[in-house]
This record gives C-alpha cells, sequence and structure tokens, in this order.
C-alpha cells in the first residue's frame, strides 16, 4: 500500500502476523510493539502539529472573513452616502429656493444623523455681517432673522475670515460670551454646532451650520457628508440669490415698464387733449405747421369768402336778463348750432367778437365751391334763429353779412394763438353786416355776380357804406327752384 501512513500500517500488519505465531517471543513482540508506538506517537505529533496549523488557519480566514464583512458594510454605506450626496446634488442645484433647499435636505439627512437644527446664513459684503433667514427647527420652518456682523467675536467670523469649518462638540465648554448669541437664537439646549463656509470658487456667499441638542453628535464619517453637501449648497445658494434678486429686478422693472405705460397713456390722453384744443383755435394745417417749428404763418388767398353774422336784439337781452348761466347758455345754442353747419359745409370758423361770428371759406385750404358753401351756410344761420326763439321765447334774430374777394390770413400772438384774417375783403365783409337787415343776408355786387345763376338775390340798390361811399348791394333769398 503506497501513500499516506503506508509505513504505520505495515507495521501494524507485523504486529498481527507475530501474534499469530505459537512460537511467538517476549522480546520480538516487545521490539515490533516499540515500533508501532513510535511510529504512532510521531504520527500523533504530526496530527497535533496539523491541528494547529488548521486552527491558525481558520482563525486567519475568519478574521479575513470580518474584515471584508465590515469593508463591505462600509462600502455599501460609502455607496448610499454618495448616492444620498448625488440626489441632493441635484435638488440643491436645481431648485432656485433657498427653503425648499433646506427642507430637502432636512428630509434626506434626519435618519443619518442628529438634526435639531439645521441653518443658512447669506453673507452681505456691504455690511460685511452674515443673515440667518432660513432655519428649520425639528423639520419646521422658522422665519428668524438673525444678524452676525463679522467685525464682532463669533462663530461666523470665524468661519468666514479664517476660510474654514468650526465643530463644537460641547457648546458648554465654550466661552460664554460667544454662545449667548446663539442659544438666544436657537435655544438654550443646544450642545453640537457645525460651521461650514459656503463658497462658489473663491467666492464666500455664506455659512451652513446643523445643531444637535446632544454633545459630540457629529462623527467623521457624518462630518464628512456635510462638508461634500456644503460644496453644493453654496452653489444652490448663489443661485437662489441671483433668480431672487434677477426676479426682484424683472419686478421693478415691471413696475418701472407699468409706470411708463401709463405715463405714455396720459401723455397720450394729455397729448390728445392739446391736440383737440389746437385745433379747436387753429385749423388742422395750420396746427401741423406750427408743430413742424414755423414760427411766422403768413398766407395770400387771391379768391375767399368771408361772413359776419351778429345777433340783434342780444345786448339788450343780456343788460334785462340777470341770470349769466342762462345768458350764457342761449348763446351757447346759437354758436353750437353754426359751429355744426361750419363743420358740416367744410368752412372755417375764424372766431367770435362778442356775439359776432367771423366765417371763412376757400382757407387755408382753397376750393372753387367756397362761396356756394357760405350761401348755405349764411341760410342755414338764419333757421337756427327760429328754433332759438321756439325753445328760448326771447325775440333776437341774426344779421349777416357777406363778400368774396383776394384775403391774407395768419397766426398771430405768442401764448394765446390766433389764426385771423386782414384786408379789404374782410372789411367790406363786416360792412355788409354792419349795414344789413335783421334776419336777412346782406351781400355785395362780387357775391351776387358768383351766385345770381344758382340763388335768388334781391336787389338793394345803393347804399351809403361807412369808409366805402356808394355801393350797390343785394339780399340772399334762397336756391333758385
Amino acid at each position: 500500500m503506497s501513500g499516506v501512513f503506508e509505513e504505520e500500517h505495515e507495521a501494524w500488519n507485523q504486529l498481527q502476523a507475530a501474534l499469530k505465531e505459537p512460537d511467538l517471543k517476549t522480546e520480538e513482540l516487545k521490539m515490533l510493539a516499540d515500533s508501532i508506538s513510535l511510529r504512532f506517537g510521531n504520527l500523533l505529533k504530526q496530527t497535533e502539529k496539523l491541528t494547529k496549523v488548521g486552527d491558525s488557519a481558520q482563525n486567519r480566514l475568519m478574521r479575513i472573513q470580518n474584515e471584508l464583512q465590515n469593508s463591505n458594510s462600509k462600502l455599501e454605506k460609502s455607496i448610499r452616502n454618495l448616492h444620498l450626496l448625488s440626489e441632493l446634488g441635484k435638488v440643491i442645484t436645481s431648485s432656485l429656493d433657498a427653503k425648499k433647499i433646506l427642507q430637502e435636505l432636512y428630509n434626506q439627512l434626519k435618519d443619518e444623523m442628529d438634526l435639531d437644527i439645521i441653518s443658512v446664513g447669506s453673507y452681505d459684503a456691504e455690511s460685511d455681517s452674515v443673515k440667518f433667514k432660513f432655519s428649520l427647527n425639528q423639520g419646521s420652518y422658522v422665519p428668524s432673522i438673525f444678524l452676525e456682523n463679522l467685525n464682532d467675536d463669533n462663530y461666523s467670523s470665524i468661519c468666514i475670515r479664517g476660510n474654514k469649518e468650526v465643530i463644537l462638540e460641547d457648546l458648554n465648554l465654550e466661552s460664554q460670551e460667544r454662545i449667548s448669541g446663539l442659544r438666544k437664537q436657537w435655544g438654550e439646549d443646544i450642545r453640537s454646532i457645525v460651521y461650514i463656509p459656503l463658497k462658489v470658487e473663491d467666492r464666500v456667499v455664506g455659512v451652513f451650520t446643523i445643531q444637535s441638542r446632544n454633545a459630540n453628535a457629529y462623527n467623521y464619517q457624518q462630518l464628512n457628508i456635510i462638508r461634500s453637501l456644503a460644496s453644493y449648497l453654496g452653489i444652490g445658494l448663489d443661485n437662489a440669490d441671483a433668480y431672487r434678486s434677477l426676479s426682484k429686478r424683472n419686478k421693478d422693472l415691471k413696475s418701472s415698464l407699468e409706470k411708463v405705460r401709463s405715463l405714455n397713456e396720459n401723455l397720450a390722453i394729455e397729448r390728445q387733449k392739446s391736440e383737440n384744443l389746437l385745433l379747436n383755435i387753429l385749423p388742422g394745417p395750420i396746427a401741423e405747421r406750427l408743430k413742424a417749428g414755423e414760427e411766422i404763418i403768413a398766407d395770400s388767398f387771391a379768391d375767399a369768402s368771408v361772413l359776419f353774422a351778429d345777433i340783434a336784439g342780444f345786448t339788450v337781452l343780456s343788460s334785462k336778463m340777470n341770470d349769466a348761466s342762462k345768458l350764457v347758455s342761449i348763446l351757447n345754442d346759437i354758436f353750437r348750432d353754426f359751429d355744426n353747419i361750419t363743420q358740416d359745409l367744410g368752412l372755417e370758423k375764424i372766431k367770435t367778437i362778442g356775439d359776432c361770428y367771423m366765417l371763412a371759406g376757400g382757407i387755408p385750404n382753397p376750393a372753387p365751391d367756397h362761396l356756394e358753401r357760405m350761401a348755405e351756410a349764411s341760410l342755414r344761420f338764419c333757421e337756427v334763429f327760429e328754433k332759438i326763439k321756439n325753445n328760448w321765447g326771447y325775440e333776437i334774430n341774426v344779421r349777416i353779412g357777406i363778400h368774396s374777394g383776394e384775403v391774407v390770413a395768419g397766426v398771430i400772438g405768442k401764448y394765446k394763438f390766433v389764426y385771423d384774417l386782414w384786408g379789404d375783403t374782410v372789411n367790406i365783409a363786416s360792412r355788409m353786416e354792419s349795414h344789413g337787415q335783421v334776419g336777412r343776408v346782406h351781400v355785395s355786387k362780387e357775391v351776387y355776380a358768383r351766385l345770381k345763376d344758382k340763388y335768388d338775390l334781391e336787389a338793394r340798390g345803393e347804399i351809403e357804406v361807412k369808409g366805402k361811399g356808394k355801393m350797390e348791394t343785394w339780399f340772399l333769398n334762397g336756391k333758385k327752384s
């Protein structure tokens, strides 16, 4: 038999064979027994040695197994922490709401470590201070304003000025002067605080603090998580501040634009009022020329017509009437109707002088039929007084004079513009009115010559006209049938 224990097996077989022989001698048996004893003694020693080697290897294997289990547990925890940091990093850097960022931090970390209070302070370079505006106490948002001046002896100053984290394992062992403000703000039972500076590149943007009511609350691994989060948190808060600042600027800009829009609307309204007022004073084309910068406006018209309409009896009526508003209302009714007729026929109202109404045709825009329009207007003016007498019950009437010819028109004045007419045509038209008869339209020879084919004109003969001598005139009765 070959293999392990071959010699021992051979010795054992020899002993068994010797025991079967009848003439076995004692000395021989003793020799065989000693040989087997020696061999099995050696075998026992080898077995004990192997057992010891086996035990040592087993212990070493058990230690390796325990170490592998511990390493695996640490690895699993590290993977879990990395996943946690990754998820928190996404939330922090994607959110633009500091309150939401802080709430998410608390929700994710509350099972990993003591988080009785977490807070974020924003660094204000202008005031050189840290303002803690966002805090969570046991998961509940606390809208507190806690300001720490970095020129004072406080932990925020140590954190930012020294650009380093501050780990306070037990506040009871710290300076009472430093912690009095902290406990006043966050409670007397706070024992552990960690301050981490928040930075974006090389710029400090604030401070992140976590606090516990237990002493020595944070181990090395937990602190590493907090340190890693601080880098994300700095970016997130900087983005939130930038967004908040941008939102405020946009809101201010929107408010300013709304004010500008409102001002523009009011300006447009006021401009329109000014336009309307200017158009009430001046003809449209003349107003445009003034707005364009013309300082002196004077135009000559070779062919224009001028009408004067004077209210007969109004002076006597005004002397007898004590009610000024009623008097003005009567005059307003008359001139308002005159204005409507003037507008309808495309004529130009020049002005009113007391109870006298001055009208022109063919200016500022020349028109070949201006005299026919003027004749139509004069006849309608006479009709107005029939309505006035019926509505008001007063015996007043109108006296009208018309002449046509060459005129000069322009704007005079600096503060109260007046568009006016000059020339002999204006003077003769005025004389036609003053030398006319109540309720009738008195016209010159020039008017008669141009209207006789279309209108019924009654000859008055020659009359003495002040400043003009004898003149042949006519009354306009209406259109020919």
